[in-house]
């Protein structure tokens, strides 16, 4: 008896452990006007919240930050996530493009900040064939008492992957921030992170056969007038 209920108590812990474990990892899906954006809810950290306008995913972060001071080194903050976008029907994918903002302080000798990263795509069909693009801030050396914005964007064309239905896309966002004397300060902050898709129709069977009848009937007029 003894061996049953322990054998029991053991199939609910693991039981809760599922059910636990799949309340905390949801996969969600926001639809675009000619794509639809789905990852798991629970994996966006540091991004925050998900939001679309049109063919475009982007987030608002008001925690990703890196800082350090008085020579306290570098301090590294870091984040990933995961994105998988499917295209409607009727519709490929033709461009893709990524930009992500923020701003940054510098203050005292020795204190220096970067924002950097790498967003990598590949064909959910085809996984070995992939696009990768590093991401690098532009210059953020100002230093002084404000702040001052930075920007680091990029870009794929995609029209060689027209027959893809899904692309996965993974970004990776560093932070970094550093000082090595006293009285110094380093402060950078992500304020914002958007990748948009162009996508174009794809004629139906239909149209294409109009379209063969329509250069059909042409060649033949053609051919009659120079007769």
């Amino acid at each position: 008896m003894k061996r049953v209920n322990k054998k029991l108590a053991a199939g609910i812990i693991l039981l809760s452990q599922t059910v636990t474990g799949a309340a905390f990892a949801a996969s969600i899906t926001l639809s675009g006007t000619t794509i639809d954006f789905t990852f798991d809810d629970a994996m966006l950290g540091m991004f925050g919240t998900a939001n679309v306008s049109g063919d475009t995913l982007y987030f608002t972060p008001t925690d990703f930050v890196s800082q350090s001071s008085n020579g306290a080194g570098y301090v590294l903050t870091n984040e990933t996530i995961n994105v998988q976008v499917t295209a409607h029907e009727g519709y490929s994918f033709s461009d893709f493009d990524f930009v992500e903002k923020g701003d940054y302080l510098r203050q005292g000798r020795g204190s220096s900040v970067n924002a950097a990263g790498q967003v990598r795509l590949f064909d959910v069909a085809d996984p070995l064939v992939e696009i990768t693009s590093s991401l690098v801030a532009a210059p953020v050396r100002q230093s002084g008492a404000s702040t001052h914005n930075w920007l680091a964007e990029t870009s794929a064309d995609l029209s060689a992957w027209n027959t893809a239905s899904t692309i996965n896309v993974t970004i990776e966002n560093l932070l970094l921030a550093s000082t090595r004397a006293p009285n110094s300060l380093a402060f950078v902050e992500k304020k914002f992170v958007g990748m948009s898709f162009v996508t174009t129709p794809v004629p139906e069977a239909e149209t294409y056969a109009m379209m063969l009848a329509g250069l059909g009937l042409i060649g033949f007029v053609v051919r009659r007038r120079t007769a």
